[in-house]
């Protein structure tokens, strides 16, 4: 590439200045001033300024890349602009422009129109300022464009100079200096993908950098990043070695101390504690040791006796080795060993040890809690923790001080207290913070001499320090505590500086509290005050144990206090006796208030002392928490006893036991029987020692998971405050109860509900809650219920009854159930009908089996009564019911109590049976019909049974036997001897209905019956009996051999009339060669008019009763006087004569001979006495039509066929003799065109009558 610049700047394509281009510049040695060329300017003509330029190559390797990938794609941002736009446009055409009036809506579409330009103006301007910056600052020409290579050039000498001249550019550059190396131009792939490819000829998958002003000026940052932590670096590396070389300094030569080690051998300046450890000692001997050690023990009972005061609870155990052996704090308190450091004025106290006597339960023997043993030793410190001990009390609690007993005086006089003096006591595990301790001035006179008191500090020192030491053992049993079995149930908090230990137990988080929303306050007044929010995060507590480290030791007596001045020879220390000790105090929590006790009151800490012997935090924690349980226990016992709700009436009375077991959770415990059947159980009612919740177990829910289930959901139901006690026990007594009660009658083989169908507010305003009530559907009926209820005074029950009635919405349309009749029983009463008086009392919430069963067997037969006597109401028949007499023929003879307390309900026929389509039903009843209740006693589906005694004996041939019930009907019985008729409805909401119905059925064959025998008395019904009669079918033998049985049917009201012969006869064998008879079956010649005959039976039963007095007359004469013809039609057939019945009393005979028919008609006359024979083709009378059933008809000669016949029997043409006239026998009719004969005539006239028809037609000739 060609380059325009000249001087220093080297150009890519110069060989000669690209060779130098590494190489330092020289400053000149010209006394003219450096001038600096092309783009490489310098900061100054110095030669130390002077650095050579880098070319591009290496500023390309130095620069961190960037590529495009690092820029954030400006698509997201139009996407988003879109969205939004559109979105709100969305928004705002359909939910805030409809419901506005067109004044408004121009306000909202501005705003909009707004908003979305100044976005879309935003967006532009970040675009506008993305396209003019981030490309590149120099292009490069085209390879195959020489012009365009010049014009890059002069391109490239303008930049330069008008860099050099704005004096923008303080450092070279490839785009400053002109040598930009960027290719040509930059090419997206279009797929949002943000990556840039080489247009100069690379493949696509060629990332390359991209290069601009942005670009470039990031990657400047990062550089410069890099070089200023490189800097940063470097610093710290200057400041480590400048401090080595400090250290490797060597000494500047003394020459004092030269001459004296060249003259004595040695430096005779040092320090003794340099020396000191390399100069041996000459060692002690024994007597020395000895001698020492005694004169310490003198001076030490000297300082004790004469100088130094000794507090009256410093007990001193004695005095060896140098040392005084001390105790404080009592038996279980502290030791320590003391001595003397030095012999003149100047000697001080010196603690040399001290151990701890108190122990912790958690630990061993020679800890503090190990098991106390008599003269064990106590804790030792060793170590730091010993030192650290140490030196607080020699270097600060121990140093004599200054006593200004002048000052000591003055106030003394003026009645002001002293000041007092403040003593740093620190613990040995804590830090450099150090605690205060004032101790103040006992208020009383001087005697003789105000003296130091180190003895009195080093006192307070160690009974405080020791008690603190305490106070921690206790705060981490606590905070074991609370991890273990108190976990969530104790919060352990400890005030260090106060020296304060709260054990708050029975912790539970604070019900939130949902803000309310602020009411807008009036003008002139100020807005309520908000809830404190911190009292709301708190939790609740059922009470503290404070244990405070303090002055709460007894105060000595007047005794004491003149013992001490004796002991102390006169001498008043500056310093007071701080009687330390750890103090319990107990308060009530917001959980714990009941029973008197209130919110922050102070209960008795008596029994509560911290026993060094034995630090326990969880005894104190248990004995407090018992205590306080059994307290609230006692509080809700009596509660619930006295509460009106309680069920009091149980055999055995509540009761309020101890626990024994100082481990267990209920320290007292509310023991309440249950009533059971089968074994003993109790509701264990208590407040737990460890959480503070009411506990509630049931011993009888062992194995029966859903009874635990229940007490677990009461437990919770009590601890979380949302019901009361009272009512969860009483709900969970009645629900044993009820189980009980449901498991006693499942036993018994019923199945009990808890509830109708009905909503729960209709059951809580009738008082059939689900929860207190067991219904039993009884089996009689689907709409009434036994019901067992449990009251505040036991088991009741009662007869319910549900009825259906219009629902109130409106519109009239539907019905709904309901709470109808309901019917009480009493148990008392039915105890007292019994014969066994000495039965034993039992619980009024328990019931025996034979008294529940007695009271359902009652319920289901008094709900029996009551179907049968509201079917009767509701057809307005009067009714009485009848029980039956205690003593007498009528007596019931069993011993049950229900015996005589079921009625039977008498009806009079007249009023029962008024109703009935035929009269004769009601007459062939005696007066009184009784309907009794059967099967009650069995405790199942109760049966009817209606009696109805016959007026009328039966007059039957045979034994009648009762019949086999008929599927979905009920069963009848008939005595024959008695003539009584028993109706047994199964369905005991139909019975009357029912009973009616088969009266109605019945009565038409028990008048068939009566029929029969009335007739039967007539001489020309002589031959008609009954043979049998079940109340269903009246069978009678109208002739000798034939029958016939008429059975109503009431589907249809119609009756049908089946006819049969009585056996088969012995006939000879007709046209066969067979020589002996054969037994032929007889069958009854009246079956083909089975049919017309039930029809007209029919007919004539539906006639009014007026017309019925010759119903059995017509019916039984056409049994009669048909059968002599339908003898005939057996011959009739054997010569070629068909039968054709037109009628009932109507029938043709037809023959067919050489392709031509004949025909005569046979007719029963009205009277039922003689038959009409006529010609078939022209029948006569006035009411004859001819019927065309049987094709063309040849018309007989009946003119000479008729008087023939009438010849033959002439003898029998005489006229009856008497006065009454009648038809005779035999008559011609219509000129010898038609022929009557009398019914018993019919078999010869007929045959001859045929013989002449045979002979006309050419079948026989004469």
């Amino acid at each position: 590439m060609a380059s325009s610049s000249a001087g220093l700047e080297p150009g890519p394509s110069s060989s000669t200045d690209g060779a130098n281009a590494n190489l330092p510049i020289q400053a000149s040695s010209s006394a003219a001033p450096s001038v600096i060329k092309g783009g490489n300017p310098q900061l100054s003509d110095e030669p130390w300024f002077a650095y050579p330029t880098p070319t591009p190559e290496q500023i390309e390797d130095e620069l961190p890349p960037y590529f495009e990938g690092e820029n954030i794609p400006l698509g997201l941002l139009l996407d988003r602009l879109v969205r939004k736009g559109y979105g709100d446009l969305r928004y705002l055409l359909a939910e805030v422009l409809p419901p506005l009036s067109a004044k408004h809506k121009p306000k909202h579409i501005i705003n909009y129109a707004t908003a979305t330009r100044q976005a879309l103006l935003k967006y532009l301007a970040v675009l506008r300022w993305k396209n003019a910056v981030d490309i590149p600052s120099t292009y490069h020409p085209s390879s195959s464009s020489s012009g365009t290579t010049g014009q890059q050039g002069n391109n490239n000498n303008n930049n330069s100079n008008n860099n050099n001249q704005n004096g923008t550019t303080n450092f070279p550059t490839p785009h400053s200096n002109g040598d930009d190396t960027s290719p040509p131009s930059i090419l997206s792939n279009n797929k949002g993908k943000g990556k840039a490819y080489s247009a100069g000829g690379e493949g696509p998958g060629e990332e390359v950098t991209v290069k601009g002003k942005v670009s470039d000026s990031r990657r400047l940052a990062q550089f410069m990043e890099h070089q200023n932590k490189q800097h940063d670096d470097a610093v710290i590396h200057l400041k480590h070695v400048t401090k080595l070389v400090e250290s490797l300094r060597e000494r500047n030569p003394d020459l004092l101390t030269a001459l004296s080690l060249l003259t004595t051998g040695t430096y005779q300046h040092l320090s003794t504690i340099i020396t000191e450890p390399f100069i041996p000692k000459p060692p002690s001997t024994n007597s020395f040791i000895l001698s020492l050690l005694k004169r310490l023990n003198r001076h030490i009972k000297y300082r004790l006796r004469c100088v130094d005061y000794l507090p009256p609870d410093l007990v001193v155990e004695g005095i060896s080795d140098g040392q005084v052996y001390l105790r404080g704090g009592g038996k279980n308190g502290w030791k320590a060993r003391m001595t003397i450091v030095g012999f003149g004025e100047d000697s001080k106290w010196w603690l040399t040890g001290v151990e701890w006597c108190w122990r912790d339960t958690r630990k061993g023997v020679y800890d503090p809690g190990g098991d106390s043993e008599e003269g064990g030793e106590g804790k030792k410190f060793v170590g730091e923790e010993r030192q650290s001990i140490l030196d607080l009390a020699n270097l600060e609690i121990l140093p004599p001080r200054e006593v200004d007993i002048q000052r000591f005086y003055q106030q003394e006089e003026k009645g002001i207290e002293v000041e007092p003096q403040t003593v740093n006591i620190a613990a040995p595990d804590e830090s450099t913070t150090t605690k205060s301790m004032d101790v103040e001035l006992k208020d009383q006179k001087p005697k003789n001499t105000v003296v130091d008191a180190p003895l009195v500090r080093i006192y307070n020192f160690l009974q405080h320090l020791s008690l603190s030491y305490q106070l921690e053992i206790l705060f981490s049993q606590a905070m074991t505590l609370s991890q273990g079995k108190w976990r969530n149930q104790l919060r352990v908090e400890i005030d260090r500086e106060n020296k304060t230990l709260k054990v708050k137990y029975w912790v539970r988080p604070r019900p939130a509290v949902i803000p309310q929303q602020p009411q807008q306050a009036a003008v002139g007044k100020r807005p309520a005050p908000t809830a404190n929010l911190n009292a709301a995060r708190t939790p609740l507590v059922g009470g503290v144990l404070s244990i405070t480290l303090g002055e709460n030791g007894p105060r000595p007596t007047e005794t004491d206090s003149i013992l001490g001045d004796v002991s102390s020879g006169g001498l008043i220390p500056n310093e007071r006796i701080l009687r330390l000790q750890l103090g319990v105090k107990w308060e009530v929590g917001e959980l714990g208030v009941g029973g008197g006790l209130k919110l922050g009151d102070v209960m008795d800490a008596t029994a509560l002392n911290v026993d060094p012997a034995s630090l326990d935090m969880e005894n104190l924690l248990m004995s407090s928490a018992r205590a306080h349980a059994a307290h609230l226990t006692r509080v809700q016992a009596s509660s619930l006893i006295s509460s009106p709700k309680f069920i009091l009436s149980l055999l055995n009375s509540p009761s309020l036991q101890e626990s024994e077991d100082q481990t267990s959770s209920r320290p007292l415990t509310l023991r309440i029987p249950l009533p059971s059947r089968q074994r003993i159980s109790s509701l264990l009612i208590g407040v737990s020692a460890y959480n503070g919740y009411i506990e509630i177990e049931d011993d009888g829910s062992i194995g029966d998971e859903a009874r635990a289930n229940r007490v677990e959901l009461a437990t919770k139901s009590i601890n979380d405050g949302k019901t009361r006690l009272v009512d969860d026990i009483g709900r969970l007594t009645v629900a044993v109860v009820m189980e009980n009660l449901e498991d006693q009658m499942r036993q018994s083989g019923w199945k009990p509900i808890r509830r109708l169908a009905l909503r729960s507010q209709d059951l809580a305003k009738v008082q059939l809650h689900p929860a207190t009530t067991i219904l039993i559907p009884l089996p009689s009926t689907s709409s009434h219920y036994f019901v067992t209820k449990v009251t505040q005074g036991g088991l009741a029950f009662e007869l319910l009854k549900t009825i259906k009635v219009p629902i109130e919405n409106g519109l009239g349309v539907g019905t709904k159930a309901a709470v109808g009749d309901r019917i009480p029983l009493d148990l008392e009463k039915l105890k007292a009908r019994r014969q066994d008086k000495d039965e034993m009392t039992a619980s009024p919430f328990e019931i025996g089996n034979k008294d529940l069963r007695e009271l359902y067997i009652l319920s289901n037969a008094l709900v029996a009564q009551t179907l049968i006597e509201q079917q009767l109401k509701e057809r307005n028949i009067p009714f009485n019911a009848q029980y039956p007499p205690t003593s007498g023929p009528g007596a019931p003879r069993s011993s049950s109590a229900l015996a005589g307390m079921v009625p039977t309900i008498c009806v009079d026929v007249g009023d029962l049976l008024r109703d009935g389509k035929t009269g004769a039903a009601a007459d062939v009843a005696m007066p009184k019909v009784g309907m009794q209740i059967e099967d009650w006693w069995k405790g199942g589906r109760c049966e009817v049974t209606t009696i109805v005694q016959l007026r009328q004996q039966s007059s039957m041939s045979q034994t009648s036997t009762p019949t086999t019930s008929q599927p979905h009907s009920e069963d009848i019985s008939f005595d024959p001897a008695s003539s009584i008729v028993k109706f047994r409805a199964k369905d005991i909401e139909r019975c009357v209905p029912a009973f009616l119905e088969q009266w109605e059925r019945l009565s038409k064959v028990i008048v068939v019956a009566g029929e029969v025998n009335r007739l039967n008395k007539l001489a020309e019904f002589r031959d008609i009996k009954m043979l049998s009669f079940d109340l269903r079918t009246a069978t009678l033998s109208y002739s000798k051999g034939y029958n016939a049985s008429i059975t109503y049917i009431p589907t249809n009201d119609s009756y049908q009339v089946i006819l049969s012969t009585d056996h088969t006869s012995t006939s000879p064998a007709f046209e066969t060669d067979s020589p002996s008879p054969v037994q032929k079956e007889r069958h009854n010649p009246h079956e083909k008019l089975s049919q017309l005959l039930s029809a007209r039976l029919t007919e004539l039963a539906s006639q009014p009763l007026e017309s019925r007095g010759s119903i059995g007359k017509e019916f039984f004469g056409l049994l009669k006087n048909t059968l002599p013809f339908f003898e005939q039609v057996d011959k009739l057939e054997k010569r070629n004569w068909n039968l054709l019945i037109m009628d009932l009393r109507n029938w043709r005979i037809v023959r067919d001979h050489e392709s031509r028919r004949y025909a005569l008609d046979i007719i029963l006359i009205p009277s039922l006495t003689h038959y009409l024979i006529q010609s078939s083709s022209k029948p006569r009378g006035p009411d004859q039509r001819i019927v065309d059933i049987t094709g063309k008809l040849n018309e007989l000669p009946l003119t000479k066929i008729i008087p023939k016949v009438f010849d033959n029997f002439k003898e029998q043409q005489h006229t009856p003799s008497g006065g009454k006239r009648e038809i005779p026998p035999l008559m011609k009719l219509d000129k010898n065109k038609s022929m009557l004969c009398k019914v018993d005539l019919i078999e010869s006239v007929l045959e001859g009558f045929l013989n002449e028809v045979d002979l006309v037609i050419g079948v026989k000739k004469e």
